[in-house]
């Protein structure tokens, strides 16, 4: 695919939760009471409504603005950015009374969304107050949340599947609201990143979530961070910064590094370690930890917007987790972030029952076991096996659609369901499993004396059975005989085994 057949497809086709998370943040900026996001149908040479707050849903439906024409189209045709308040137009772009949809209660904003020389929809926002003013500065602030946002995204599915060693993802399941793994990526990064961006400092830290039963924090992802230094982070500078959060626990807070001590020297090389509270009502759910050479910026303009960022980060999380708004958090393992056993074994369930309903259809399974995870665990500890099961299953994920299933059956087993996978087809994909997870002692910067390697066990449908019980059961006799045979190998179920 050619790089802009992928930002066509990237740009016009995000989900409408990474899209409702932007608008969010950018209503909290301007502080706005409702507004809309229009994308360009390439297509039809229309835009229409791709998220909204405060519309009536048939007006949401309905609205199909061709480009040239009305507000929003006009806006897009000329890429230039309205103020629009009662009965006033805009005489230099062509907008009149008759454009306005109500002109007696209408105070608008409407700004073009421009990515990489290329106009792909408006950004509206609407005010209550009809005296509302744009405060000097907030349109350069709105732009550069939107570039960073298309940039990242494009950026997200263009690397989907790759995986740089020194920028692993240890994902957490705490935003119910996402339906996968790789839309709560989005998010956090989105996050990060944009916050990284307003202050001025280098995309390097890691994003912390609390937990609710013990209000300690969990990392839930680390950029630009090499993955030696989650057991600093954790053992040594969480409990510091802890002591340090005094009265001032919901500002933005800068730490010098040098008034920390660290077991290794050259750990943390910069200077500043800033921290910036995911806070909702006074209550902080989280921090995003950012390691900087130089001081951020910190002008108030800069500060109210990176606050709306965290408050609308902090609102999701706190209405997602206790809540339970889709699936109860329990169902997944709290440890790679896949479903846990019981709701993999359900999913599991639905595909082959479905599969039943189906001429021709088939699935497999494939039980994966890491080889030797004991010895890793006494020689570099279990919190560094916690890490590595992350990073498999992370690393897995990778090779996978997202129509597949992965789920923690066991202490470091991952089942893994390819629907509508012959056992050939999924022959191929445990070998880009084997190849992908072999990289990850370099990558951890560990040194093992043998290579670190999977066994698997494969039973598939409707070859080897129909029933869900036997074919979880088939595919762990093969695993053992995998085993039995030295590892880093799958095996395929055979009859005999029986």
């Amino acid at each position: 695919m050619s790089e802009q057949e992928s930002k066509k497809s990237v740009i016009f086709s995000p989900s409408s939760q990474i899209l409702d998370l932007m608008l969010d943040v950018i209503l909290d900026v301007t502080r706005a009471e409702c507004g809309s996001v229009m994308l360009l149908d390439n297509k039809f040479q229309e835009l229409t409504i791709r998220s909204s707050r405060g519309l009536k849903n048939n007006i949401v439906e309905q609205a199909r603005v061709r480009i040239g024409e009305g507000v929003s189209g006009k806006v897009a045709a000329s890429g230039q950015s309205v103020f629009l308040r009662g009965h006033s137009g805009d005489s230099r772009i062509g907008i009149d009374s008759d454009d306005l949809v109500n002109a007696q209660a209408n105070t608008s904003w409407i700004l073009p969304i421009k990515f990489r020389d290329q106009t792909l929809g408006t950004i509206n926002i609407n005010f209550a107050d009809p005296n509302h003013n744009i405060p000097g500065g907030q349109e350069v602030i709105i732009n550069e949340i939107l570039n960073r946002f298309f940039e990242y995204l494009i950026r997200t599915d263009t690397l989907a599947g790759r995986r740089k060693g020194d920028s692993q993802l240890y994902m957490m399941n705490m935003f119910q609201e996402y339906h996968t793994l790789r839309e709560m990526r989005i998010v956090f990064d989105y996050i990060f990143q944009l916050t990284a961006n307003l202050l001025g400092t280098q995309k390097k830290g890691v994003i912390l979530l609390k937990k609710p039963e013990s209000h300690f924090f969990d990392l839930v992802l680390g950029y630009g961070v090499e993955t030696k230094q989650y057991r600093e982070v954790y053992e040594q500078l969480l409990f510091q910064l802890k002591k340090s959060e005094i009265k001032s626990a919901l500002k933005i807070r800068i730490f010098r590094s040098k008034d920390f001590s660290f077991v290794s020297k050259t750990c943390f090389q910069e200077d500043f370690f800033i921290l910036i509270p995911l806070s909702c009502l006074d209550s902080i759910e989280g921090d995003i930890l950012l390691l900087s050479d130089e001081t951020p910026r910190l002008g108030e303009s800069v500060k109210n917007a990176v606050h709306s960022v965290c408050n609308v980060a902090a609102s999701m999380i706190r209405e997602s987790v206790p809540g339970q708004k889709l699936q109860d958090i329990s169902l997944t393992d709290s440890l790679t972030g896949t479903y846990n056993y019981g709701l993999w074994w359900r999913r599991l369930h639905e595909e082959l029952s479905r599969a039943r309903r189906m001429k021709d259809a088939k699935i497999s399974l494939i039980v994966f076991d890491v080889d030797h995870l004991n010895r890793f665990n006494l020689t570099y500890g279990y919190l560094m096996g916690d890490h590595l099961l992350r990073i498999i299953a992370d690393r897995i994920k990778g090779c996978l659609r997202p129509i597949d299933i992965v789920g923690r059956i066991g202490g470091e087993e991952f089942g893994v369901v390819l629907v509508g996978a012959a056992k050939e087809d999924a022959l191929r994909v445990g070998e880009r499993i084997f190849k992908s997870v072999c990289g990850i002692p370099e990558d951890m910067h560990v040194k093992l004396s043998s290579p670190l390697t999977l066994s698997g066990g494969m039973a598939g449908f409707p070859d080897d059975t129909d029933s869900p019980g036997k074919l979880v059961e088939m595919a762990k006799t093969a695993l053992v005989s995998a085993k039995i045979m030295g590892g880093n190998c799958i095996k395929l179920f055979e009859q005999a085994e029986e």
